[in-house]
């Protein structure tokens, strides 16, 4: 083989290898058991993660940050003073996770692949355990994205995630009508 034969089949072969493929499992996810507003109490639990995932622990402590964050300071013009009341517990999980970091991107580049995550959300009731609802949720960046803003697409994705998190408790505060996981075109 001559090299005009072998670089374009190396080239073909590094971006198959940057190929990210973490995607949901749906595109919208189901109501919950019930309206949140059902409850009068919220635990927000510490972020979990799936063993794949927990080797980026700097991007999962970020996600984590931003879930506390946004969540909380939802969920806390929800809490109720009746100390009787139920209380939700919310269960943040990772289950897949691929970062680029800013690195990658100024090396790599879009050759770094793209940046994606699905979170998931156990809702409890702690009282009995039962599972109100465990809705998934999606974001990625892209390859071409991150590497023109050299990582910042990569970063604005944890963000992102939780903002999606958010916008699914709030939905479904007053009435039970599921929501869109977040993956590209199904936001409202």
């Amino acid at each position: 083989m001559t090299l005009r034969h072998v670089l374009p089949l190396a080239a073909t072969a590094l971006l198959c290898a940057c190929v990210t493929h973490i995607r949901p499992d749906r595109t919208f996810n189901p109501p919950p058991a019930e309206p949140l507003s059902h409850f009068q109490h919220f635990q927000l639990a510490p972020l979990q993660a799936s063993a794949d995932a927990h080797h980026e622990s700097a991007a999962l402590e970020r996600i984590d940050a931003n879930v506390r964050q946004k969540v909380i300071a939802l969920v806390s013009t929800w809490e109720s003073r009746d100390p009787d009341g139920r209380t939700l517990r919310i269960e943040p999980y990772v289950s897949q996770l691929k970062f680029v970091g800013v690195n990658g991107r100024f090396w790599v580049g879009p050759l770094a692949g793209s940046s994606a995550v699905v979170m998931k959300l156990r809702l409890v009731d702690a009282t009995t355990g039962k599972t109100v609802g465990e809705p998934e949720f999606f974001q990625r960046a892209s390859a071409m994205g991150g590497a023109v803003a050299v990582g910042g697409t990569d970063y604005g994705m944890l963000v992102r995630i939780s903002t999606v998190c958010q916008q699914y408790l709030k939905r479904n505060y007053a009435a039970a009508v599921g929501g869109p996981t977040g993956l590209d075109g199904s936001e409202d």
